[in-house]
Formats: C-alpha cells, sequence, structure tokens
C-alpha cells in the first residue's frame, strides 16, 4: 500500500471516530433531555396526585358541613343564636400526611354587593341609592377615605345596573375601553366578590379590608343581618345598615349585651333603648333579623407540604332542603 494510500485511509479512520463521538454526545444528550422530562413529569404527576387526593378530603368535609347545617337547621332557634358552637372557630382534623380544618359561617352576614341595584320592572337593573350609601358606610367603618368610599359605590353600582349612564363618581364601558387590557361593565349581578378588583378604583389594599365583609349573592336585594350570629367582628356590617348613626362602641355593645340565647324576634332588638332613639322606618327594620338564609363553608386541607382551600355557598330553603350554590377549590394564598 503506498503513502498516499495509507493517509486517505488514516483520515477515513479519523472522521469516523469523530462521527461516532458526535453520535455518542447526542444521544447522551438526548438521554439527558428524556431523563429531565420524565423526571419533571413524574413530579407533577405526584403533585397532581396530592392535589386531587387533597380535593376529596375537602370535598369529604364540605359533605359533613353541609349535613351539620341541614341538622341543625331542624331546630333554627338553636343553632342560631350568640352562644353556637359553630360560630367561635374552625375545626382542625388530623389527615394522611396533613391536617384538615373546616368553618361554617353565617353567609347572612354580609354586605351583598348585588343589593347595589334594583329591578327596574322592565327586565334591567337601576342603581339603589340607599344601599350605595349604606355601601359607603360600611368603607367607611374600615378606614377608606371617603372619597374613594364614594368612587368605589358609585363604579360598583354601574358595574352591575343595566344602563350605560355613569352615576356621578362612576363609571361605565368607556373608563375601562382605554386601558391596555380593555374590558366592559358586567351590567348583570356579580358571579363573586372578586369582581370588584376590575373597578377602576379599586386597590388590592382595599379589598383585603372588604372581602370578610362583602359576598354577591344571586339576589338584588340587600341580606337582613341575623342579629344572633353577628360576631363583633361584624360591627362594620351593623354600623353599616344603621347609616352610621351609632359608633363603634355603641354598635360592640349592642353586640356584646344580646341575651346568650339570642333576640326571640327581631322586633325585640328594635327596642333596645339605643337603636329605638333612631326611630327606624319599616325599611330600616327589614335590614336586621334572627334568620339565615345563606351559610359558607371553608374548607382547609394542608397536605404533602401544600394547602389547598375549598370555598361553598349553601342556601337553606326551609326544611332540611339544603342546596349548594357555588363551590371554588384551588391551592391556599
Amino acid at each position: 500500500m503506498s503513502r498516499s494510500d495509507l493517509a486517505f485511509s488514516s483520515r477515513q479512520s479519523g472522521a469516523s471516530l469523530v462521527s461516532a463521538l458526535l453520535l455518542v454526545a447526542v444521544m447522551a444528550s438526548m438521554a439527558m433531555m428524556l431523563a429531565g422530562e420524565l423526571r419533571v413529569a413524574m413530579r407533577r404527576s405526584v403533585n397532581m396526585e396530592g392535589r386531587d387526593q387533597a380535593y376529596w378530603y375537602a370535598v369529604g368535609a364540605r359533605e359533613y358541613a353541609g349535613g351539620l347545617i341541614a341538622t341543625a337547621m331542624r331546630e333554627p332557634a338553636r343553632a342560631l343564636r350568640p352562644d353556637a358552637d359553630w360560630l367561635r372557630s374552625a375545626r382542625e382534623f388530623p389527615i394522611e400526611r396533613g391536617a384538615l380544618s373546616g368553618r361554617i359561617s353565617d353567609g347572612n352576614n354580609c354586605f351583598n354587593l348585588n343589593a347595589l341595584v334594583v329591578a327596574d320592572g322592565q327586565g334591567g337593573l337601576i342603581a339603589d341609592p340607599v344601599q350605595r350609601r349604606r355601601f359607603e358606610h360600611l368603607m367607611s367603618a374600615l378606614g377608606v377615605p371617603g372619597a374613594e368610599a364614594g368612587r368605589i359605590a358609585a363604579e360598583a353600582s354601574d358595574w352591575i345596573d343595566s344602563d350605560n349612564r355613569p352615576l356621578a363618581g362612576g363609571g361605565e364601558d368607556a373608563v375601562y375601553a382605554d386601558r391596555s387590557t380593555p374590558y366592559r361593565t358586567g351590567n348583570t349581578l356579580m358571579a363573586e366578590r372578586e369582581e370588584i378588583l376590575a373597578l377602576a378604583s379599586m386597590t388590592p389594599a382595599i379589598y383585603q379590608r372588604l372581602a370578610p365583609h362583602v359576598c354577591a349573592r344571586p339576589v338584588a336585594a340587600p341580606l337582613p343581618l341575623n342579629i344572633n350570629t353577628l360576631t363583633t367582628d361584624d360591627w362594620p356590617l351593623l354600623f353599616a345598615v344603621l347609616d352610621g348613626e351609632l359608633g363603634r362602641v355603641a354598635v360592640e355593645g349592642l353586640l356584646l349585651g344580646r341575651p346568650a340565647t339570642g333576640f326571640a324576634s327581631a322586633a325585640e332588638f328594635w327596642t333596645l333603648e339605643t337603636v329605638a332613639a333612631l326611630a327606624p322606618d319599616v325599611t330600616l327594620r327589614e335590614t336586621v333579623g334572627i334568620e339565615t338564609r345563606y351559610f359558607d363553608v371553608a374548607v382547609n386541607v394542608r397536605h404533602d407540604g401544600q394547602s389547598y382551600r375549598l370555598d361553598a355557598v349553601y342556601e337553606w330553603r326551609g326544611g332540611t332542603t339544603l342546596h349548594r350554590l357555588t363551590q371554588r377549590y384551588g391551592y391556599a394564598e
């Protein structure tokens, strides 16, 4: 074999070796990528399994809570009283690899955002100035400055009402059309309280103050507060429906001074000297009662190092008839 043939053979061997090494490198890279994707897929599968397991724990707690409500409401007079155990705090139960806590609260004791409008008799919704004023009083009790409270109340009313005429300080579609991500007002009842985060003047800080005291029930009407199940933390609600006529100390005094078994009737509450001095008319008297139509159920699940939350709203329609209206489930903040 000539010297040139040897050189050519050597170059072929070198090229083959380089090709083989490149092939090995590519295969190793692909193997590492596939191994990484497999680890991610396995981790995702484990997380989904844990999330599903937590969900069923939460559903079990929700059903248990619903059963407790239905049983308790066979005797409302005993269930809806200031010293009822279910009003005090959440109950916690151990579960495998975690813990579960659940709480039932009176769903009537909140400001129904959908009460900011009333039916106009022609299939539409128009703003209710009385409820708008009370919403402002609620925000005032929670420390929201008057000017901001007025704008938020007007914007919330415009968000729900059917017309396109903005209230003073409010805003219809034009206010939101110029945003980086434009949107329109709902022009119908709110489905959940978080909708107020879309209002032009709403901020996360104000929402955090409001959230424990507002709700969105599927009716364009105020919810009568249950005077027997209100807690002292609920004082801003009673302050608001009394149109701010009584200060915080007086309102809390009314709640702390209730009979242990509660008022036998709403009329008994209105005979108290403090509230009788307000000369309440029929409309004002309708803001407070001793009955409850809605119940909130909140379930928190800690499982495998993750936290989940389930929220449900039940409506009691008399007897043992209990209907679940809404439910949300997801990772807890």
